[in-house]
């Protein structure tokens, strides 16, 4: 027998459970192996990109610091260009050469030493004038000739920036916006600090001005164009080196840097990443056998219930739930099994069960009709001993009490009418107006074609009791405040139980619907409304901290025959 002879019996006659088993492990293993690789290479570009992100965030942080120093050097620009004194030095017309003097000494030179000492970035401030008379009389007055670049014909010369080893020169005309140029100012700024943060690590930088000419560019970014479409986080590539550009706007100038961080200085070669997927392929694969045993067991759990219940079956238990919701064949068989089970069941046992629940339906229903009996008994008795020793207000509870409990009882009907719902509320109020030592009102605003309205019984009682405890018994300043409201809206009767207690929120308002009570509480109050008259009735709460709650009953309009009238009848 060859080989795979030998395998091919080896799997055939392996227990059914071992070979599960071995499939489902195999199956889910295989997986691991590309999820690995994508985990890898998912992890580098989740750290390529958080460098992105850091090195965009510096960057941008230094056209921010190189934007504040424009700010300054256009204040100092302004100062220098329109000082009225400044200006009226240089216009020496009928002023005599020891004026002149008095001027430049006590005018000039001061107020430009002034504005550089106050700014440790001036680095150098020259005034080209053409005024041969001011030529040579102070140190910041030059020739205009010796301004490069100068030409006389031109006759104007706008405001240009260059920046050129790590200084910003700045050139204008004196004084701004004059027909003829016959003055220009020449200021250098320090910039090497901001400069120096965009250029460390091999970086280069580009920046241009509003029409995209170029204002500085740092040593190996000649070759670059793209000044129009060149976009954060694209790839360049120049000199042979490749680059990552950030694209930053300057709002002083409008001017646009273009920051090139080498792709090297951004490769992700951490150790940890590759350990860190090894150890998750173990983890998982470890799992994979986990769930690999779990699996079989649970595909093989239906079998064994099956099993299970037959043996159970045999001795006589025909009262255990046999079915499944799974539609294979071991699921056809469990549920045509439990069928069959539930048959045996209700041909064995249904009379049985159903003479013992009448007899027990019968024993409530005479216990419930003798109890009010011998209660109303006593407290009738109770009534008149106390209107014999004088104790009227004994006898008033005690009628308060026969009162409540034969309207809550209802002698065993489950709907009664407003009316003797109502009553039923007054004598429970009276109740507690006892207890609580009269330290309540009550108002009471009741539409008269309300009153013969058909509702199911005790639901005012206990919408009063939350009142009571939630609402008045917390209320800390001024007298408590209970309203009971019965009218007709929109073709539907609804009961309403106010109070001016302390409230409270929405997430109370949804526990107190949810939450079930030890007594009679409004959730009963609530899923005995919709299973009577359908999901669309029930309750309403209508509560915020701080201000009334009021809590409404809507339920449809039905007139109790009881109440009709004759000619109704």
């Amino acid at each position: 027998m060859g080989i795979w002879a030998r395998c091919t019996k080896a799997i055939r006659d392996a227990k059914f459970s071992h070979k599960m088993f071995a499939a489902f492990f195999l199956t889910s293993s295989i997986t691991l192996i590309p999820l690995g690789i994508y985990s890898y290479h998912q992890a580098k570009a989740n750290l390529l990109y958080e460098e992105k992100q850091s090195i965009k965030e510096q960057i941008w942080q230094a056209n921010t610091m190189l934007n504040n120093l424009l700010i300054q050097y256009q204040t100092v620009l302004s100062s220098l260009l329109y000082n009225t004194q400044i200006m009226q030095c240089l216009n020496t017309e009928g002023i005599g050469y020891f004026d002149q003097y008095l001027m430049f000494e006590n005018t000039l030179e001061p107020t430009i030493d002034s504005i550089v000492s106050s700014h440790s970035n001036i680095l150098v401030v020259k005034i080209y004038t053409d005024n041969e008379t001011l030529k040579g009389h102070s140190k910041y007055l030059y020739p205009l000739e010796e301004l490069q670049d100068y030409q006389a014909e031109n006759g104007r010369l706008p405001m240009a920036y260059q920046i050129k080893d790590n200084k910003l020169a700045v050139t204008c005309q004196y004084p701004p916006g004059g027909k003829n140029l016959t003055n220009v100012l020449y200021i250098e700024f320090r910039v090497s600090d901001t400069l120096g943060l965009m250029l460390k690590d091999g970086a280069g930088l580009v920046l241009s001005d509003a029409e995209g000419e170029p204002v500085y560019a740092s040593a190996g970014t000649e070759e670059f164009t793209g000044y129009e479409t060149a976009e954060t986080f694209d790839q360049i590539k120049l000199q042979g080196t490749s680059y990552y550009l950030f694209v930053n706007e300057i709002p002083e100038t409008k001017w646009k840097s273009f920051c090139f961080v080498p792709v090297k200085n951004l490769e992700v070669h951490d150790p940890g990443i590759l350990r860190a997927t090894f150890l998750h392929l173990i983890l998982a694969a470890i799992l994979c056998l986990m769930m690999s045993g779990i699996l079989c067991r649970w595909l093989l759990g239906p079998l064994q219930n099956l099993q299970k219940s037959i043996h159970r079956v045999e001795e006589g238990d025909f009262t255990m739930e046999v079915g499944t919701e799974a539609q294979d064949e071991v699921g056809q068989l469990t549920n045509a099994f439990g069928a069959m089970t539930r048959k045996l069941n209700v041909l064995v046992n249904e009379v049985y069960r159903s003479q013992i629940i009448q007899k027990e339906a019968e024993f409530k229903m005479l216990q419930a009709q003798l109890n009010p009996h011998f209660l109303y008994n006593t407290l009738s008795f109770i009534n008149w001993s106390a209107l014999k020793a004088g104790e009227k207000e004994i006898a008033k509870i005690s009628r308060d009490i026969s009162s409540f409990y034969r309207t809550a009882l209802n002698s065993g009907r489950a709907v009664t009418t407003v009316e003797e719902e109502l009553l039923n509320a007054k004598s429970y109020i009276s109740i507690q107006l006892a207890l609580h030592s009269n330290g309540f009102d009550v108002e009471y605003d009741i539409e008269e074609e309300c009153r013969p309205c058909e509702v199911i019984c005790n639901v005012l009682q206990p919408l009063i009791e939350n009142a009571l405890e939630h609402g008045i018994d917390k209320k800390r300043e001024g007298r408590g405040r209970l309203s009971i409201t019965a009218k007709v809206r929109d073709e539907s009767l609804i009961l309403a139980v106010a109070d001016n207690g302390p409230g409270f929120g929405r997430k109370v308002d949804e526990e107190v619907m949810k939450k079930d009570s030890k007594g009679y509480g409004l959730k009963n109050v609530n899923d005995r409304i919709r299973i009577y008259y359908g999901e669309e009735y029930g309750l309403s709460i209508y509560s915020e901290e701080g201000q009334d709650t009021r809590i409404e009953i809507m339920v449809p309009i039905t007139e109790s025959k009881a109440f009709q009238t004759p000619n109704q009848n």
